[in-house]
């Protein structure tokens, strides 16, 4: 079978349409696994033998193990995915993140615990660049893959701001035993909604055993820092995100975000950036204020998740337009790779730098923010305006 092959079975399935069987399935099963990873963050400590999920050293430890696990066997995917079935080798990445949610149940500690945690973080990795850097393009037309990225994110998104909901309230109702079969129920049924994909069969190749390929643009560094500091200044707000209100309206600035990318922004790169940056701040100074109740936190949740939304809408589509046709994987995993490892860290020092002080939270925060839009309009625009493709 031709290397085109599978371009040509994804037009038979969906044709021209996007939103065909098995671009569903994808993009529920990627919105199921990211459910089940972030609802970790809130007890994060869990996987590293914490008892209440709360504890700043713990969750620091059990982040540090699942984002080294990430990078790890990421330049073996390649190989992976080349040589042997895509489907099978995402299979095998849901059954290790399994596994790792019952090691998690045995109450493992100390450096088993951060194994386990490892463990969960590799086999993250791998799913993601074998689902959202491979499948996802193998079954999306050619002029509709810009459009799946798209979707597929913005759900990744969204299975945050559910899975810091669910976190919270089934480990607070429920208890440790109800949060870990949920976890596991929801990878259960990613396994499922993957093994049924029809997916076309490619022939083996001989890649390199070990590259960089679909894990990391080097042309795209200059984007990845200005979003890894912005997600990181996310997730420490995220860190104080609480009540209800606060989720409410986390996803309604999603919505918004979503909104005016669609309808406003088009092609106003600088606009929706500054948008971004500016509300980003704005959620921090809310956040920092004395002002409390339902509406300050609905705001200031509503900025964070607008602003978030779209700084990290746009610099998908910049790592996109740098890259050449057949480093369009290798770019979505750099900036999968930047957004989760900001939002990840970040909510892990939240716990730490909110007990340091006011003070402290100040000048973190705003001076991140303003560190972000700095480098951004100095180092990278007219970069970007260089070699982006037309």
């Amino acid at each position: 079978m031709s290397v085109n092959s599978i371009d040509v079975e994804a037009r038979q399935s969906g044709g021209h349409v996007l939103w065909h069987a098995g671009f569903l399935k994808i993009i529920l099963a990627h919105f199921l696994v990211g459910v089940s990873i972030y609802m970790f963050l809130p007890v994060a400590p869990l996987m590293t033998g914490g008892a209440d999920g709360v504890e700043a050293g713990g969750a620091l430890a059990a982040v540090l193990w699942f984002c080294v696990g990430m990078c790890v066997p990421a330049p073996f995917c390649n190989y992976w995915l080349d040589a042997y079935r895509r489907k099978g080798v995402a299979l095998w990445a849901l059954a290790g993140m399994a596994c790792s949610v019952l090691f998690a149940g045995a109450g493992f500690s100390g450096w088993a615990g951060g194994l386990v945690r490892l463990l969960q973080g590799a086999s993250y990795g791998v799913f993601q660049i074998a689902v959202g850097s491979t499948l996802l393009l193998d079954l999306s037309d050619t002029r509709k893959r810009t459009e799946a990225a798209h979707v597929y994110y913005w759900f990744q998104r969204l299975a945050l701001v559910v899975g810091l909901l669910v976190g919270r309230v089934v480990a607070v109702l429920y208890g440790r035993s109800e949060f870990l079969w949920i976890a596991a129920g929801l990878l259960l049924a990613a396994l499922l909604l993957v093994g049924s994909l029809r997916v076309p069969f490619r022939a083996p190749l001989q890649p390199a055993l070990f590259t960089l390929d679909r894990f990391f643009l080097p042309r795209g560094f200059r984007l990845f820092v200005p979003l890894l500091l912005s997600s990181a200044v996310a997730g420490l707000l995220l860190g104080q995100v609480h009540a209800l209100t606060g989720f409410l309206g986390l996803c309604i600035g999603l919505w918004l975000a979503l909104s005016l990318h669609l309808r406003l922004f088009g092609e106003r790169l600088e606009l929706e950036l500054s948008v971004g940056f500016l509300l980003l701040l704005g959620a921090s100074l809310l956040f920092l204020s004395p002002l409390s109740g339902h509406a300050v936190a609905c705001v200031s949740s509503l900025c964070l998740g607008c602003g978030l939304g779209c700084i990290a809408s746009r610099y998908l589509l910049s790592f996109i337009r740098i890259c050449e046709h057949c480093e369009r994987g290798t770019a979505q995993t750099s900036y999968l790779l930047g957004w989760d490892v900001g939002i990840l860290s970040g909510y892990s020092f939240s716990s730490l730098m909110w007990t340091a002080g006011e003070r402290i939270c100040t000048y973190v925060l705003l001076g991140l923010c303003l560190s972000v839009a700095v480098f951004h309009f100095v180092f990278v625009r007219k970069w970007y305006v260089r070699h982006r493709r037309k």
